[in-house]
């Protein structure tokens, strides 16, 4: 069944038209016809099947038949990894949309490849936001993932991000497992971890994520690619957290 995601308040309503780039996506792409069963999301956790009503390239109408709102997730975790070059940030995106992860925090490291003036910032995070959109209609979560502006380290820990427990992936010796960190904290709920670049965080970045309590950890005896151990990292958290939680 094709999935789309409207706004939450066009999902309130009994008839939801379609944006025109979706709209224009099913009619001669999908190529819907009047009478189709589709999904709607909001991304907050309404699911709703929708009849279609009426297609054109400009807008497609459908009829909300059902709606089940679905309890947000007894667990959160949130992804906070270095921006890689193209293909390798597009896949991490998607993939750590298909991890269920609740968030995604792009991090400008002093190793970065990619930089991002300021005046772009907000601009980039909308375009990496309808990415997460785009993967969320494939695998069909019913949370869409919030991707914040990209930010310097220094920026971000002044925010004073909030986690039960926060762990970064570090190549230095006597970095942990995460595992261990985990039961450590095993009323944990909301977990973030820190992946950096693939020249890794120098020193004063690293020794800056510890003061402000995150964990070292190692992700295994191999040197892993900076998109690999983001994921590798989202899917490892988020199975321990699922299994704990049940939810």
């Amino acid at each position: 069944m094709h999935r789309f995601i409207v706004s939450p308040e066009a999902l309130s309503r009994g008839v939801v038209t379609l944006g025109e780039s979706d709209s224009h996506h099913a009619a001669v792409v999908l190529r819907l016809e009047s009478g189709e069963v589709v999904t709607l999301l909001d991304g907050e956790g309404t699911v709703a099947e929708g009849l279609v009503q009426k297609v054109t390239k400009r807008a497609v109408d459908i009829e909300v038949q059902e709606r089940r709102v679905l309890p947000r997730r007894a667990w959160e975790v949130v992804l906070v990894a270095a921006v890689t070059k193209g293909k390798a940030w597009d896949a991490l995106l998607q993939k750590g949309t298909e991890l269920d992860v609740a968030g995604i925090v792009p991090l400008l490291t002093r190793n970065c490849v990619v930089k991002v003036a300021r005046e772009e910032r907000a601009r980039r995070r909308q375009d990496w936001q309808a990415a997460v959109a785009e993967a969320a209609k494939q695998c069909g979560t019913p949370w869409l993932p919030q991707v914040s502006d990209p930010v310097a380290i220094d920026e971000w820990l002044a925010g004073n991000p909030r986690f039960d427990v926060g762990m970064v992936a570090a190549l230095a010796p006597g970095a942990g497992e995460m595992g261990d960190i985990m039961a450590q904290n095993a009323g944990a709920r909301r977990v973030g971890v820190v992946i950096g670049p693939e020249g890794d965080f120098d020193a004063a970045e690293l020794k800056a994520l510890t003061v402000a309590g995150f964990h070292p950890v190692t992700l295994g005896t191999t040197v892993l690619r900076a998109d690999t151990a983001a994921l590798a990292a989202a899917a490892v958290i988020g199975h321990e957290l699922r299994r704990r939680w049940r939810a």
